[in-house]
């Protein structure tokens, strides 16, 4: 096949990143980059896809990324990182090794040190040192594998909670990011942004504002809160879920201790979400509408579980439904790998007065369709995908970053503070002006090896050692990484 390509005005010297796979994980983690002023290169084998991503304005080659002649019209020999994002996970793996091979032959660096090679892959199973062949860093040379399975489960099993609000993001691990909209009934309606956390208690603070729509900044604390508002808060606790909610003017029943979870699909998705729930104390029914998958889940470790109730049938069934009580389940989930037939599933249980409803789907514009709907809590299993690829090309060390869907201009990631960083022991009002960010968290490391999540307010200065959680504008991502040296 001939090759097909187009390139952006950077020079191909000058490439930092090249991606493998130019369908909607791939262009995603690209557009991101570019909207860095990143030099991107992009691989697919698929004219289709390529003429696809030609909105990027970045490199984009047809050919296989196992081909050395597309490595190098995506210029290998210049690059700092590669993604590997095909639909394919054993050609992820073994791209990893080729593209450092042809990287070393290029550049004369027997062990490719200068490139970083991140690959994705679909199946978690492939992790699993039992059934797969974790740990596959051990015996790949991927610096970084990228499988986002659990924090799909944790993301929707977290919105789920507070299903009004409008985005429950991951900050660390136990901390979140809430966004949400300010309604005309809100309390917090006439207060200062800064004020929020003194005046009504045990309310998280607000980091960031989109003004009712207008674009979205970091918050300065003196914003007058309006109805239509868009607030960013970070919760270091789910607890904190119920005071947001009730704050912006929204309301969602409570949660029982042992509830009632009824999950549609056993696909991948469906089991982990079922062990999620089963290892939480709650009760689960699974339907699934193939015979050979269901024995399959009774079958696994989570099986025989008491707690566990698994169905062969039709979700769409109105007699099974009936049969089942749906109305009186405390959560319905839709995690089938059809994502029309997941939609029509979770408006149904919603329609039959389920309160909390969710559903897994591939892709982000769906995800924004049902969320224009209300009352129903998506995740994109792509979109995710995405934000866990960034968080590995970032810091270029596992950590966070997140992207927020509904104030895309604000961004979180975080960072260790080295010894050698020019604001160590400063205060941290001092660190925010200086780096142009809000410091929303801070694990902090006690004498007895123990790491605390720490309110910033509760602290004078950040010390070496500290891991910092902060918001920031997108834009200011690159400089920010400069000064923090990754």
């Amino acid at each position: 096949m001939a090759q097909y390509y187009i390139r952006a005005a950077e020079a191909t010297r000058q490439m930092r990143v090249i991606i493998a796979g130019a369908g909607e994980v791939g262009r995603g983690v690209a557009a991101a980059l570019r909207q860095e002023k990143r030099s991107v290169a992009l691989i697919d084998t698929d004219p289709s896809a390529i003429i696809e991503s030609q909105y990027l304005d970045c490199l984009l080659v047809t050919g296989s990324v196992l081909s050395r002649d597309s490595l190098l019209r995506a210029g290998i020999s210049d690059a700092e990182m590669i993604v590997m994002a095909t639909n394919d996970d054993m050609v992820n793996l073994l791209a990893c090794s080729f593209a450092k091979k042809v990287y070393s032959e290029q550049i004369g660096d027997r062990n490719a040190s200068g490139l970083k090679a991140i690959a994705r892959i679909r199946n978690p199973n492939m992790e699993d040192p039992v059934r797969g062949a974790g740990p596959i860093n051990n015996w790949s040379r991927a610096d970084h594998i990228v499988c986002a399975s659990d924090e799909i489960v944790e993301q929707l099993a977290a919105g789920l909670l507070a299903p009004s609000i409008d985005e429950i993001l991951p900050l660390g691990d136990s901390s979140w990011i809430v966004a949400t909209e300010v309604t005309t009934s809100s309390a917090l309606i006439g207060t200062k942004t800064g004020e929020v956390g003194d005046i009504f208690r045990g309310m998280p603070s607000v980091y960031a504002i989109s003004p009712n729509g207008d674009s979205g900044r970091l918050s300065n604390g003196d914003e007058v809160i309006q109805p239509g508002d868009t607030l960013v808060f970070v919760s270091n606790s789910t607890d904190q879920f119920a005071q947001v909610t009730r704050g912006v003017g929204k309301s969602d029943p409570d949660l029982k201790e042992r509830a009632q979870i009824a999950v549609f699909g056993a696909s991948q998705f469906g089991m982990r979400l079922t062990s999620y729930y089963l290892s939480r104390g709650h009760n689960v029914v699974v339907i699934e509408p193939d015979l050979d998958t269901a024995n399959e889940l009774v079958g696994s470790s989570i099986g025989n579980s008491k707690r566990l109730d698994v169905i062969h049938g039709d979700p769409q069934d109105e007699e099974l439904l009936k049969e089942l009580g749906i109305d009186t389940h405390d959560i319905a989930v839709a995690a089938l790998n059809d994502d029309n037939l997941n939609i029509a599933i979770s408006m149904r249980a919603k329609d039959k007065g389920v309160q909390r409803t969710g559903l897994v789907l591939k892709d982000r514009a769906l995800v924004e369709a049902v969320q224009r709907i209300g009352s129903i809590k998506p995740v994109s299993r792509r979109q995710v995908t995405v934000t866990s690829i960034l968080k590995s090309i970032h810091m270029n060390v596992p950590g966070t970053f997140q992207v927020i869907p509904t104030v895309p201009e604000v961004i979180s990631i975080s960072a260790e503070v080295r010894s050698d960083h020019n604001f160590v022991d400063k205060e941290i009002p001092k660190i925010e002006s200086k780096l142009g960010v809000r410091v929303a968290m801070v694990d902090r490391v006690d004498e007895h090896g123990v790491t605390n999540i720490v309110d910033p307010a509760t602290i004078q200065t950040i010390k070496a050692g500290d891991r910092i959680y902060l918001l920031l504008p997108k834009g200011d991502l690159k400089k920010l990484e400069k000064t923090l040296g990754s």
